[in-house]
């Protein structure tokens, strides 16, 4: 089932960012630098529901949030057509197609509206299961970023992709 943030608390929202960010590596930023709390990212919830164009959907497993995605239009005058993506899946609930069935239902809903032209993400190279769902669903690659990202003492490149998803 997916919904919208709306159908949940910020403390619903919060637990199933809690979950996806400390069970994996492959977030450029720590939770607690993005949200330190609830509050704030109810905040930046409310913020986004401003941005024409906005998508944030939420899929349930079990009737349980399993997994998040968001497509944030920029705020910028002459980047308005551009949004950014992101997305997360909870560990219980990877490989069973739920990232793909958020992606597909967020690109519809942004294609059927006329803010947005074209969303941009960012991926980490070593996370192949993201970069097969993005390239399935129509994103190219544009650039990699050579050590783009740091985790402990190591480096880990980072791919910028977009789909035009209007013409």
């Amino acid at each position: 089932m997916l919904n919208d943030f709306r159908s949940y608390s910020a403390v619903e929202l919060y637990g199933l960012f809690q979950e996806i960010y400390s069970s994996s590596d492959g977030m450029s930023e720590l939770l607690e630098d993005k949200y330190p709390d609830a509050r704030r990212l109810e905040e930046d919830v409310e913020a986004l529901y401003r941005l024409p164009g906005a998508v944030s959907l939420v899929v349930e497993v079990d009737r349980k949030p399993a997994g998040y995605l968001v497509i944030r239009p920029r705020a910028q005058a002459r980047l308005r057509h551009t949004a950014e993506l992101s997305m997360g899946v909870a560990p219980a609930a990877r490989g069973k197609r739920l990232g793909s069935l958020m992606l597909q239902a967020a690109l519809d809903r942004v294609a059927a509206e006329p803010a947005i032209e074209i969303v941009y993400l960012m991926v980490r190279s070593d996370n192949e299961a993201a970069i097969r769902l993005y390239r399935n669903a129509g994103f190219e690659q544009l650039a990699v970023l050579d050590r783009d990202t740091k985790i402990g003492d190591s480096y880990r490149d980072g791919i910028l992709m977009r789909k035009f998803v209007r013409n």
